[in-house]
């Protein structure tokens, strides 16, 4: 199945049970991708959060760079190189089994 995981939060205990929820699909061989939106933009600027270090183990699990609506320019390096901006109308939500939102 493929699954889209729309982060919306800015709760860090939100975001990593959908990080974590996603990684253990992804480790079903799932196919999943991350979409950070709104506010989760907090969480990933924070270098003390676990979910830092989690965005940064994507290829760990073979998945492809997260998408995010906010300028990507505004991470560092570390962060920066595993997301890709990708507006809502760009993403073709209909590519999807299932649309998980947190």
């Amino acid at each position: 199945m493929r699954f889209l995981i729309n982060i919306k939060s800015d709760s860090e205990l939100i975001t990593y049970e959908a990080i974590a929820l996603g990684f253990t699909l992804a480790s079903f061989d799932h196919e999943v991708q991350f979409y950070f939106a709104d506010k989760s933009n907090v969480i990933l600027a924070d270098e003390e959060s676990r979910l830092y270090g989690m965005v940064q183990s994507l290829e760990l699990y073979d998945l492809s760079k997260a998408w995010t609506t906010f300028d990507v320019n505004q991470f560092d390096d570390a962060i920066k190189d595993m997301l890709t901006q990708a507006e809502s109308a760009q993403v073709d939500f209909s590519l999807f089994d299932s649309i998980l939102e947190f």
